[in-house]
């Protein structure tokens, strides 16, 4: 969001507006799946061989879990492995594809993981998994058009699937379709109202959208889902300030402080709300802070030097 002057008519000539904090990074928000989605692989019905195919197929599965949990434990180099293995079982082993597509997006290796997933898709083309993969992974090297075609598969075998219109939504407001991707986030949240991180995203695409009174209820939901979000508490007092609504930002900003005490944005925003609200000795302490924790914020610097100036015309007033 720009950054807008907030005036304080015969108070302050100019007060630099709340900053708004840095929006969910792109591994969290699309929130890659931890585990596989298992898939059953009919083998052909050849009794002679029979035997050793299910003992082919139990030590399959051996490797597919070891794969599993080694992604689990974040060691997807050795999990690569283990699927290299499968997958030179049985090369069209749907789950060592989806595994090894997603120990490669673990490694940021983009290009293998879109190769993996395309091959699960093509071998299993209703595997939800490989579809949603193949998203995250097309969304991540900034191919967003493709990865909603990837979405938009996913959606059409399981359209009550709310992680994958939580991943639709990141994508639209990449393509800065924000309409879109509220409704994405509707939905979303409509099949799992406890998706606090769709709660999140939503509040931050209706500020874009100036809906602020929808926004603060998106965020209500948020903090209430999840306490220890810092950025939900900021954005929340941020809503509640273009609100007016100042003594109720100035909690918000103070939640956010217990959780994270040297948050920046935090202290900042909580020195200009309390400008607004002429409790100026306690915006100048905001502001300290704020410079305590980043020496080089000119606009924390400028408002405080603004705010002193202020404080002594009153007290020569007064005198």
């Amino acid at each position: 969001m720009p950054s807008q002057p907030v005036n304080l008519p015969a108070l302050i000539a100019l007060l630099v507006s709340i900053a708004t904090p840095t929006f969910m990074s792109t591994a969290q928000a699309l929130g890659v799946p931890q585990t596989m989605v298992a898939t059953q692989t009919m083998v052909a019905s050849r009794p002679a061989a029979q035997p050793l195919i299910q003992a082919q197929a139990g030590g399959l599965d051996r490797l597919l879990k070891q794969g599993s949990d080694l992604l689990d434990d974040d060691k997807p180099d050795q999990a690569l492995d283990i699927f290299k293995q499968v997958l030179s079982a049985d090369a069209n082993n749907v789950d060592a594809l989806i595994g090894q597509g997603t120990a490669f997006y673990y490694l940021k290796q983009y290009e293998g993981a879109i190769a993996a997933y395309k091959r699960a898709t093509a071998v299993d083309p209703r595997s939800i998994a490989g579809w949603v993969g193949l998203g995250n992974a097309l969304d991540d090297t900034k191919q967003s058009e493709a990865a909603l075609k990837a979405y938009d598969k996913a959606l059409a075998i399981d359209t009550n699937d709310a992680n994958v219109w939580y991943n639709r939504g990141v994508t639209l407001g990449r393509l800065q379709r924000y309409q879109e991707e509220v409704a994405a986030y509707d939905k979303a949240v409509r099949l799992r109202p406890t998706y606090g991180s769709a709660w999140y995203n939503r509040g931050i695409v209706l500020t874009k959208l100036e809906r602020t009174a929808e926004a603060l209820a998106s965020y209500d939901q948020a903090v209430k889902l999840d306490p220890d979000r810092v950025n939900a508490w900021i954005n929340r007092g941020n809503v509640q300030f273009d609100l007016k609504r100042y003594q109720d930002a100035v909690k918000s900003y103070d939640r956010a402080i217990a959780l994270e005490p040297n948050s920046e944005d935090a202290w900042f925003n909580r020195g200009v709300t309390l400008a607004n609200l002429k409790r100026y000795q306690d915006a100048i302490a905001a502001f300290n802070k704020t410079l305590k924790i980043n020496p080089n914020n000119a606009d924390a610097r400028k408002n405080r030097d603004s705010l002193l100036k202020r404080v002594e015309q009153l007290n020569q007033e007064a005198s």
